[in-house]
């Protein structure tokens, strides 16, 4: 089987092309086979069989895999496709240092600024969809681990700031990086600390939201070989 067969599009639920246009709609299936694994790293995939497996026009599957090159994850293979990206174990500890750095200060500084009650609701919302999804596939709890932490850092109303969170923790989650959580009760405890941290942010205890964050970040440290 070679990888532009693709066998995991076949998977895809009917509804998943509807977002608000094509290309953002292929972008998160492609993101969701990222983190899975299913595209694997070092493997070329061809945009021109992605859009046949689709069944939608090449255009949008390029922009797509297009804007996932532009954060990392995919790079161009000239007259091939994509590949994508390998993350070495000094990638991946590049990446954990700096989420240690602006994902951590961003918390502390939301938490300073104080919330208003429907920012708490929200967030609260968000941090109980993580609860909720603990008994589901991996990739599920994490798309929402994934709203729920670029909510938080959102509240900070800094594009940049926000933008480099989601390239770290897009980089930090590809290749399959994150299946070890679906052991023992990774998902358990990382869901039960969304919950300590958002009640964190709503009292205003900002250095201890900050420290609750480092406490959470820690899933995502390389491993010391």
């Amino acid at each position: 089987m070679t990888p532009d067969d693709m066998p995991w599009l076949s998977t895809i639920p009917a509804n998943a092309l509807n977002h608000s246009t094509l290309k953002e709609s292929i972008e998160l299936i492609l993101r969701r086979a990222l983190v899975s694994g299913e595209m694997r790293p070092g493997e070329i995939y061809s945009a021109n069989k992605m859009a046949t497996q689709l069944r939608v026009s090449n255009s949008p599957v390029r922009e797509a895999m297009m804007s996932l090159a532009n954060s990392g994850l995919l790079e161009l293979v000239r007259n091939r496709g994509f590949r994508v990206v390998e993350m070495t174990e000094d990638d991946k500890r590049e990446v954990y240092e700096l989420r240690m750095q602006i994902e951590v200060e961003a918390i502390r500084r939301v938490t300073e600024r104080g919330i208003t009650e429907e920012q708490a609701k929200h967030i609260s919302e968000l941090s109980q969809q993580t609860v909720d999804l603990v008994d589901q596939p991996v990739v599920d709890y994490l798309e929402a681990d994934q709203r729920y932490h670029l909510a938080l850092v959102g509240l900070l109303n800094n594009k940049r700031w926000l933008k480099f969170v989601e390239n770290l923790r897009d980089q930090s989650r590809v290749n399959g990086y994150y299946r070890f959580l679906e052991d023992n009760d990774h998902l358990v405890n990382s869901a039960q600390e969304h919950q300590r941290i958002t009640q964190a942010v709503i009292r205003g205890e900002s250095e201890l939201a900050a420290a609750l964050m480092v406490q959470h970040l820690e899933y995502a440290r390389p491993k010391q070989h």
